[in-house]
């Protein structure tokens, strides 16, 4: 079963994609900060636990923002690979990561229902 990661501090988002993410037979975890993003993929790059197959990222989170987890994931050897929708709020202009450190995709939430979130998902892991 493929593995999404989503990390979003918003309960009521948590709750419709969750649902979702499920109903789409994929594995779905939940974290809620960066930080603890950031520890995930030290353990992945460890081999103490399995990478996800894709990250939605949001980046206003509590702790750090959400493009530090991006360069994080993107900048480890180990993790690089691991496909990473940022899924946010903010305009896309004035947040894109400086240099080689792109998502896979950058996904405005009120722009993008559940539904085509899950379509996305399938065609990028398929």
């Amino acid at each position: 079963m493929k593995k999404v990661l989503l990390v979003e501090d918003d309960a009521a988002i948590i709750d419709i994609y969750q649902m979702m993410i499920k109903k789409a037979h994929f594995d779905v975890e939940v974290l809620s900060l960066g930080q603890e993003v950031i520890k995930k993929m030290q353990r992945v790059e460890a081999k103490e636990e399995e990478a996800p197959d894709i990250v939605l990222l949001d980046l206003i989170l509590p702790d750090i923002n959400g493009i530090e987890v991006l360069k994080a994931i993107k900048t480890n050897d180990a993790t690089k690979d691991i496909k990473v929708f940022i899924l946010t709020n903010q305009e896309e202009s004035g947040v894109h990561p400086s240099g080689d450190i792109k998502p896979d995709k950058f996904l405005i939430k009120a722009n993008i229902t559940p539904t085509k979130l899950i379509e996305l998902i399938k065609k990028e892991l398929s």
